[in-house]
């Protein structure tokens, strides 16, 4: 059973407490037990019940927010669902959006946060959403004073203004008031330096105690008994750093036997970097024993730098070592979050907004061979991220793609872009020259890159502009801290076939001042396993299974499946191996139209997911409804907007449905109806009429797409 599970405390966080007292935090705002009914939610399923999480992102697992009093926003959400194919049922409109670009932490979650998560959960989402994606009009920051203004001798670096999406990514806290969102390792999903890994875990701070005495005073038997009963109660899948870390106690205990015998278990466990066990000083004395050599083979080669590229889930905690948990009182879980496109204040136009995202969405699997360029000058905004320049460029050329370091704040005129790192308060995109291709993530570091009412300092919104699938920049004054940024890593986390949102927050560590801007689902670098349909029953008799089959692509550009998901009319209905022929049970469905969605997911640790969807209708046709309309209809034109509907069915209103939103209501004996544009927004618009057949069931018509123009 899948579900969002409720916050609980942490039971021993060394990363974010060092973190939270550099800022000036108390340890108590840390170590809080939260309690939260309204998160503890509940997938339902009619077929196999998905025990493990699943990671990774396609149209079914985003959620797009409008603000109902715009017609920008609900404009630019009709052409981004439209695009994306984003169910209608994720499509959640908010009615009470302020009309100010700054608003208090207190109206962010009375008006926007908590009615998405709860409406999130009342509409059967929860089992499978990865983010929110908020369409234009939202306000971009937080005032956060409500939360912070009572902790005494704050730091300076503790700027009380949030970003959207930040607060959304770290909603758990931010819904409880806790302030541990500004902590600089708050998000633990987030890729690390490999040794984060062998952080110990511990039960209490007891066992610290007692483990740092034991290996001060040189006792290696006692530290390697504590060790082995700390990763005796760990999950399975969070022992083998500590068996490594058990391995070299044992070893320097002069127990070559255990040691190698932890050493084999961490393999079996995970643990992937064979030079690392070769080279280790604790091991030296091992290293002539050839049980001790054959075993560390067996490891993989993997590079002991940095942790690698991995989907994300909302529904997996992540520990204090970044390894996912299924213990709720040892890690914490997140929502994905990006805004599409600011269009007021110093954003970009709603034009400029619509042909940005259908170009992004475009870029997908197109597999880009421009330049990663990241640039270095004096300017301190280079300087702070410069030291982590030459990871990021070797793992890049290492994957085939071209990389390299340029001393000028901007590519040189002609380069061809794949992604971009610039560190400079003010710029002019168009005159350096350069191209962003479609697909591309750039950012820069500076101060004021995500405050778009004022007019210092260029906003990241200029990429956008020209080209780039996604951006960000600091809502604030967030000074020059590399955790509040994205780390260079975040084009190696791309270019592994990650979406931009996961090669975000796979590269923040402190995301609360963090304004995201763009596709979240762009996905130039992925090849999931793609396929087509070869056959699928459009008319299903009563108490019939649905029939279908797939083909699956082979090319380069492809991965292997490894499950399937299966979605009826936007809520999840079960998951199981792959196989190209399905036999879906659709014995508890109501009579009418629904429709069907097949997501294709490729393997751990990135789980790659391709998703197509289809109509099908259920039942006798004397219980199916048609809704009718034009294709095309322009304001300017003068004639109302009409819709018709034709059924065989009893008497009865019926509701007119844009996505989710019921925006008309037509009354019995009544078969047409005018739409107020304004309601719906303009750009491809998505109606279906909905019954009630009886008291518990309800049919609808299949969707009636209409372009509407001003």
């Amino acid at each position: 059973m899948l579900y969002f599970p409720d916050v609980l405390s942490f039971s021993n966080r060394k990363t974010l407490v060092f973190s939270l007292r550099s800022l000036g935090l108390r340890r108590k705002y840390f170590f809080t037990n939260y309690c939260f009914s309204l998160l503890a939610w509940i997938g339902v399923f009619v077929a196999v019940n998905c025990q493990e999480a699943s990671a990774g992102a396609s149209a079914s697992s985003w959620v797009v927010a409008v603000n109902g009093r715009s017609e920008n926003s609900r404009t630019l959400a009709n052409v981004y669902c439209s695009a994306r194919n984003i169910p209608g049922r994720n499509v959640i409109v908010l009615p009470d959006v302020p009309d100010h670009d700054l608003i208090s932490v207190d109206q962010f979650r009375e008006l926007i946060l908590s009615p998405l998560i709860k409406e999130i959960e009342v509409r059967g989402l929860a089992s499978h959403i990865q983010g929110i994606a908020y369409s234009s009009d939202f306000p971009t920051a937080i005032d956060i004073n409500a939360d912070i203004g009572k902790i005494e001798n704050k730091s300076p670096y503790l700027t009380p203004v949030g970003s959207i999406n930040g607060l959304t990514y770290l909603f758990r806290f931010v819904l409880e008031k806790n302030p541990s969102y500004l902590g600089f390792d708050s998000n633990l999903y987030a890729a690390r330096p490999a040794l984060l890994l062998l952080q110990p875990t511990f039960a209490s701070l007891q066992q610290a105690q007692q483990l740092k005495e034991a290996i001060e005073s040189s006792k290696h038997e006692d530290a390697a008994n504590l060790l082995d009963a700390l990763w005796s109660a760990l999950e399975r899948e969070r022992q083998f750093p500590m068996q490594y870390l058990a391995a070299q106690q044992w070893a320097k205990a002069g127990n070559p036997k255990q040691a190698i015998r932890r050493i084999e278990q961490a393999i079996q466990g995970g643990w992937s970097y064979r030079d690392t066990i070769l080279n280790d000083p604790a091991f030296a004395s091992l290293t002539s024993d050839l049980d001790f050599r054959r075993i560390a083979r067996r490891a993989k080669e993997d590079p002991f730098d940095y942790l690698p590229s991995r989907g994300f889930d909302a529904r997996t905690f992540y520990a204090a070592n970044s390894l996912p948990t299924k213990n709720r009182n040892e890690g914490m879980s997140y929502m994905m979050s990006m805004v599409l496109a600011v269009t007021r204040d110093l954003g970009i136009t709603p034009f400029e907004a619509k042909e940005n995202l259908r170009t992004s969405i475009l870029a997908d699997f197109s597999q880009p061979t421009g330049s990663f360029v990241f640039t270095k000058t004096d300017d301190v905004r280079t300087t702070t991220r410069e030291p982590n320049f030459a990871l990021a460029i070797s793992k890049l050329q290492a994957r085939g793609f071209k990389a390299r370091v340029i001393n000028q704040p901007l590519p040189p005129k002609g380069e061809k872009c794949s992604g971009v790192m610039i560190g400079t308060s003010d710029f002019s995109w168009h005159q350096g020259g350069a191209t962003l291709l479609p697909g591309s993530i750039a950012e820069n570091l500076t101060s004021l890159g995500g405050a778009m009412t004022t007019n210092s300092q260029t906003k990241a919104t200029e990429f956008l502009r020209f080209g780039a699938a996604a951006t960000s920049g600091a809502v604030t004054e967030p000074y020059s801290i590399q955790n509040k940024f994205p780390h260079p890593m975040i084009h190696v986390h791309y270019t592994d076939g990650l979406t931009a949102a996961e090669a975000f927050y796979s590269s923040v560590t402190c995301p609360y001042q963090l304004l995201i801007v763009g596709d979240p689902l762009c996905q130039p670098y992925a090849k999931p396993p793609r396929f087509t349909f070869l056959r699928e029953n459009l008319v299903v008799p009563d108490n019939q299974p649905l029939q279908i089959q797939l083909k699956t692509e082979s090319s380069p550009n492809t991965t292997e499946p490894e499950w399937l998901q299966w979605i009826v009319d936007g809520v999840l209905r079960g998951q199981a191996p792959f196989d190209p022929d399905i036999r879906m049970k659709l014995d508890q469905i109501e009579p009418g139209a629904h429709e069907i969605r097949i997501i294709a997911k490729a393997d751990k640790p990135i789980e790659q997911s391709y998703e197509q969807s289809f109509w099908t209708t259920v039942g006798p046709p004397d219980q199916h409804i048609i809704l009718e309309g034009p294709a095309k209809w322009r304001l300017s034109e003068g004639k109302p907007l009409t819709v018709q509907i034709r059924d065989a069915g009893a008497a009865g209103e019926t509701k007119l449905m844009h996505d989710f939103e019921e925006v008309a209501t037509i009354p019995a004996g009544q078969t047409s109806c005018e739409l107020q544009p304004t309601k719906l927004g303009y750009g491809p618009v998505r109606l279906h009429a909905s019954r009630a057949l009886d008291a518990s069931r309800t049919v609808r018509s299949l969707p009636l797409n209409i372009q509407l123009d001003p």
